[in-house]
């Protein structure tokens, strides 16, 4: 597969990661645009937000129960902001 994605959560890529469970891997961004940048990614290819059905509504909930408390392990205490693309 050409994702690069999916070759980050198969470690086929180096990435500073601060997170892995079977579901997700969260990594530093190598072009952040904020002190704290890291990336929440799903381990399942999923192309696009428009592929996405009430199958994934566990997987993206997690997602974002995850987030705050990396934010937080991180060092992020005073709000952070959340993109989803």
């Amino acid at each position: 597969m050409d994702c690069i994605f999916c070759k980050v959560a198969a470690h086929d890529i180096p990435a500073r990661t601060v997170f892995e469970n079977e579901r997700l891997i969260a990594f530093h961004d190598l072009f952040p645009q904020a002190p704290t940048h890291i990336l929440i990614i799903p381990k399942l290819h999923i192309v696009s937000m428009v592929d996405v059905g009430p199958e994934h509504a566990a997987l993206l909930g997690h997602m974002m129960a995850t987030s705050p408390r990396l934010m937080r392990e991180l060092g992020v205490t005073n709000g952070f902001r959340t993109v989803i693309n």
